[in-house]
């Protein structure tokens, strides 16, 4: 009998991956505006939605690609009674080898990751190698979905035949313009701010103020990038991290309302049922079951 110690263990443990089916209906929560570090896919299987990224908004429909690279702003909100399902796969390009310096990252890793190369955030059916890109993409998929021996090294070769197919039919470009970029960073420094201060009292006049808009005007932008109000960006934010601390912590309801903002506690308790279909406690419940 052969040694088996002598052969290499497939352990991707630390395979820098996520894989998951998202449905996204009126029902569930929004999925608020926000970046990450990692290179995301999403393929539409069904319905329909509206995405915002960067400073551009999509409507959604069967079979649509859509690229979000590192660090772009990013939300996905359902239209009216539509119900999207869709395949999620986000991974971070130091897998692909961004931390190596050569000259093949340098000139087609590095500047994805930066922004000095745009993706097209939305390719449909119909356009350019439209059926080349969704095989490709459905071929990555069944290796992630089987995890056969050594299928790290599948991915990887699978993503590199991706980027292969959009470099070679453009649908990698250059930086954004000028305009175009200082607008969704300023709009990140908003978001970071309220991410930090969302326990505090907020108002649009000061929030405005302190970064150099009129109140009108920032109202304006804001809506137009995120596809929300910022008093609902807010809302759903606070909301958020209460669904942390109710699951994470041992803190009263009424106390966590405070935490994240909210002067009124049947205030909260209307938003969060509103928003999640359960009262908060009957959410903390629910997830401390599944925990069980």
């Amino acid at each position: 009998m052969a040694d088996r110690s002598r052969f290499l263990r497939d352990n991707p443990s630390d395979f820098p991956y996520d894989f998951e089916k998202q449905i996204l209906s009126k029902q569930s929560s929004n999925t608020i505006y926000h970046w990450h570090p990692e290179f995301e896919i999403i393929y539409v299987k069904k319905g329909t939605a509206t995405f915002y990224i960067n400073s551009e908004h999509f409507e959604s429909h069967e079979g649509d690609i859509f690229l979000i690279q590192p660090t772009s702003p990013h939300a996905i909100y359902p239209i009216e009674n539509q119900e999207q399902i869709s395949t999620v796969f986000r991974i971070h390009l130091d897998f692909l080898g961004r931390s190596q310096i050569d000259s093949f990252n340098q000139r087609y890793i590095q500047p994805l990751h930066s922004g000095h190369f745009c993706l097209t955030p939305q390719i449909s059916p119909g356009d350019k190698a439209y059926d080349q890109i969704q095989s490709c993409l459905l071929s990555l998929f069944s290796i992630l979905e089987e995890k056969s021996i050594y299928y790290d090294l599948l991915i990887k070769s699978k993503l590199y035949e991706l980027l292969h197919l959009l470099f070679k039919y453009r649908y990698v470009n250059r930086h954004y313009t000028d305009d175009t970029y200082q607008k969704y960073q300023k709009l990140k420094e908003v978001i970071c701010y309220l991410e930090q201060h969302y326990a505090e009292p907020i108002h649009i006049e000061q929030l405005a103020a302190t970064f150099g808009y009129s109140k009108n005007h920032f109202m304006s932008i804001f809506k137009q990038h995120t596809g929300a109000s910022c008093m609902d960006y807010l809302l759903q934010l606070r909301l958020e991290k209460s669904c942390e601390k109710l699951v994470q912590t041992n803190f009263s309801i009424q106390e966590i309302a405070s935490q994240v903002g909210f002067t009124n506690l049947s205030n909260f308790n209307r938003q969060f049922k509103q928003h999640y279909h359960l009262t908060p406690r009957q959410y903390r419940n629910q997830q401390l079951k599944k925990k069980t």
